[in-house]
């Protein structure tokens, strides 16, 4: 459908001006909504019609009328919210699918070496039909030899080998399709302090950020600790991929991190699965026979790479973050064990609770905020002109942040998403 085409549509639908056809020749990614509660990523509208035309809104409104022979679905007692976004991920096949059943309908992954760019990147620019959520990758990460994540990653993987390659490694990942630069500063004193690791020096990750600014990519930086926090920062990344979990965060830290402007990625659900805390504890659940069998081995691990005292530092440290606007996405770390794509966003939402979210901050974490940060052009709102990546679900979960998990149905690029869970 053309621009003018859009907009003539949508102007006869929010003015409900008669004598034009539009419902005759509309694809399966074409419905509506009627008297529906929204979310559309930063606001509420009770009682509201959407209109979905070839994968894009069309229109929202109170006044709007769905055209006649549009198919429409009753959203009395339900709210609509853009599809979630997992700001932190590791996707593998069939990764992507997982998440979408669950209502993540894009994901941002932190560490890649499948190399699939040009798919992934094909699939997000199309309103096809698609069984997958949209990705985002950085690639390979920026780490030294010897370093984390080392235990996992083939021996032929590139590495950084000094300040004065920081350059060429950077553009060499720009070249392969990194959407964004991940860097790892991890030394293992948060983890296991008797086993120290090697990790970038403050002359490497200064000169990997600016290399990858020249570059015009956001930098994201693994870390773990106060002390590498700081390093982080002075040396001008955009973010960080976890909450620091060594010890509560000082004041002037947490001033500093809000001063540059820096983000911070929640990863709460892999720390609550390390505590061993019981699903009880949170007031949300998934529905088990929608998990695959890569979800559901997943979930049943445990890890040893952090210890369950780091859970509550790390929610006292996004609550002091968000405190002092520092902001604050919400994403996950799937699939390290025991969280799973997609199902562990919900979990993810409700752990953000606790550090002193509002329903409402916690769906705008998932929503609109990474949207914004990372560049996600028409994502994370339910807005005229933005594609149908759609969650319904029963109750209103800007005051019951479990109803995320109350799934009705979802639709991607406006086509319904079959919630059938692989055999």
């Amino acid at each position: 459908m053309n621009k003018s085409w859009a907009l003539l549509l949508s102007c006869a639908l929010l003015f409900e001006m008669p004598g034009v056809a539009v419902a005759r020749d509309v694809g399966a990614n074409s419905f509506a909504i009627r008297n529906v509660r929204v979310f559309d990523g930063k606001r509420e509208f009770s009682r509201t019609n959407v209109v979905v035309i070839e994968g894009r809104i069309a229109a929202i409104g109170r006044r709007v009328v769905p055209p006649a022979g549009l198919a429409v679905v009753d959203g009395a007692g339900k709210t609509l919210l853009p599809g979630l976004i997992d700001s932190h991920v590791h996707v593998f096949p069939g990764a992507q699918a997982d998440a979408l059943r669950f209502g993540v309908t894009a994901e941002l992954d932190m560490f890649n070496l499948s190399h699939e760019f040009t798919r992934w990147r094909a699939q997000r620019g199309s309103l096809a039909q698609v069984t997958e959520a949209d990705t985002w990758s950085a690639g390979t990460g920026v780490t030294v030899p010897g370093g984390h994540p080392n235990q996992w990653v083939p021996d032929d993987m590139p590495r950084l080998g000094g300040a004065d390659g920081a350059r060429a490694f950077i553009e060499a990942r720009v070249a392969e399709g990194s959407d964004y630069i991940k860097l790892i500063v991890e030394d293992n004193a948060a983890i296991d302090a008797a086993n120290p690791l090697p990790t970038l020096s403050p002359p490497e990750l200064c000169a990997s950020v600016a290399a990858a600014r020249a570059q015009g990519k956001l930098t994201i930086a693994h870390v773990t600790t106060q002390a590498n926090a700081r390093m982080a920062i002075e040396c001008g990344v955009n973010g960080f991929a976890h909450t620091v979990v060594d010890a509560a965060m000082s004041k002037d830290l947490v001033r500093l991190a809000k001063r540059r402007g820096v983000f911070a990625v929640s990863t709460l659900s892999l720390l609550a699965a390390a505590s061993r805390a019981s699903p009880e504890d949170l007031p949300v659940s998934v529905d088990v026979s929608l998990l695959s069998a890569s979800q559901q081995g997943s979930l049943d691990r445990t890890t040893p790479l952090v210890h369950p005292g780091q859970l509550s530092i790390a929610i006292e440290n996004l609550r002091r973050l968000h405190d002092a606007g520092v902001t604050v996405i919400a994403g996950t770390d799937a699939p390290v064990p025991g969280t799973a794509h997609g199902a562990s966003m919900h979990r993810e939402l409700a752990l953000l609770m606790q550090a002193g979210f509002t329903p409402k901050e916690a769906l705008e974490a998932a929503t609109s905020v990474p949207a914004q940060v990372f560049g996600l052009a028409d994502r994370g709102r339910v807005a005229q002109g933005y594609r149908a990546d759609l969650l319904l679900v029963d109750g209103d979960p800007t005051v019951d942040i479990a109803a995320t998990s109350r799934i009705d149905r979802i639709w991607k690029n406006g086509f319904p998403v079959d919630r059938t869970a692989p055999r």
